[in-house]
């Protein structure tokens, strides 16, 4: 979190906080999340009665104070990190309560805004040290113009929640589900095969996604325009977009632009864009990559060589080194069976044998090779 936070800051993005709950009428509107959105939205009534709800997204609550505040100077460009929660069904990479990481620009219509979102979100995933992902964008407008042209106007919201199911059902299921909405609308996924590249550029939103693609490349970002990308959110109106990693969690970010949502909420139809990191998405992918990285596991041979062991292991952390003592009085053997159970990469033995000698044992955990070095020389190895 103090990556993504100094990273969105030079950007010029300043904080604002909003509070965890709102009103369940505000929550549940239809310029909102809309029907997409409402049956996940955890709901209670206070003790004077009123209708409130958790957020299920920090760009909701932004658009009411904004609403609120007209007088603020324009583009207002504001980060928060904070909490959200969903009535969802927890999985791999979903939960009920999970931490994002928002940025928004607050009225510029133009693309640049839209492009800083999208180099800012990917500069922070570069700080965190991803080596690869794929940026993927779309334009509601798009999607729009191609269900009109298909006939489907009467029912394009549940066009674009079928659609945007492609990815996790795939292409016949998408296409019955299709089917049960009107028997014309699978011809719909023709068009997406054929890609960007063939559509009309006369067609509304072409333009704009063009100029999106070309802005990104003055950040030196490569993005994919993909037409089956929907975003299951009611508010977006234009550009669209979603960042992926592999490692099996779905989209680590995603956001796009909503130009009449702070509207919609009694203030000044204001364009606006924005993109959200997950966090706890981000954190499950460098779980494998970073959180074992340099961690090793001071095993105590004899409790009386403890103090030897705490002293060692304070000066790896002095180092930067992430090192474990036991604190629960567990013999070698239980020692052992513990870093086994946390998949701990290395083991320091502190025997009299070492501590006398003033080298230690140090063994890899996933080949057993042993090297005795110093404790110079082992902050020089784990580093």
């Amino acid at each position: 979190m103090q990556t993504v936070r100094a990273v969105y800051e030079r950007y010029g993005y300043e904080p604002l906080e909003t509070p965890a709950f709102e009103s369940w009428e505000l929550l549940s509107a239809k310029g909102g999340g809309g029907d997409a959105i409402r049956d996940e939205i955890y709901c209670f009534k206070d003790k004077s009665g009123r209708e409130l709800g958790l957020r299920f997204d920090l760009t909701v609550p932004l658009a009411r104070f904004i609403a609120s505040n007209p007088q603020l100077p324009k583009p207002f460009k504001r980060y928060q990190i904070g909490k959200v929660w969903r009535y969802d069904n927890p999985q791999a990479g979903r939960f009920r309560e999970f931490w994002q990481a928002d940025i928004d620009t607050i009225g510029s219509a133009s693309v640049e805004a839209d492009a800083e979102c999208l180099a800012a979100a990917a500069s922070v995933l570069k700080a965190l040290g991803f080596k690869s992902f794929t940026v993927r964008v779309n334009n509601r407008k798009i999607l729009s113009a191609i269900v009109k042209s298909a006939g489907l106007e009467s029912v394009s919201v549940a066009v674009f929640r079928a659609l945007d199911k492609l990815g996790k059902i795939g292409e016949a299921q998408t296409a019955k589900e299709l089917r049960s909405i009107d028997p014309k609308a699978p011809k719909i996924l023709d068009i997406i095969k054929a890609g960007f590249s063939k559509l009309n550029k006369s067609m509304d939103g072409v333009s704009e996604l063009g100029a999106l693609v070309a802005a990104c490349k003055v950040y030196g970002l490569d993005i994919v325009p993909d037409l089956s990308l929907v975003r299951g959110l009611d508010y977006y109106t234009g550009s669209i977009f979603e960042i992926e990693a592999g490692g099996g969690v779905g989209s680590i970010a995603g956001g796009g632009r909503y130009d009449r949502l702070i509207g919609s909420f009694g203030g000044q139809d204001l364009p606006a864009v924005g993109i959200s990191i997950g966090i706890d998405r981000v954190a499950e992918l460098l779980k494998e990559t970073t959180a074992t990285e340099k961690k090793v596991y001071i095993a105590i041979v004899k409790d009386e060589l403890r103090g030897d062991a705490i002293r060692l292991a304070n000066a790896l952390r002095a180092e930067g080194i992430q090192a474990l003592v036991d604190v629960s009085a567990k013999d070698l053997r239980k020692q052992l069976e513990y870093v086994n159970s946390n998949a701990i990469p290395f083991v320091l033995f502190v025997g009299p044998a070492e501590v006398k000698a003033g080298s230690f044992t140090l063994r890899d955990m996933k080949t057993g090779k042993e090297t005795k070095l110093t404790p110079k020389k082992i902050a020089e190895f784990l580093a």
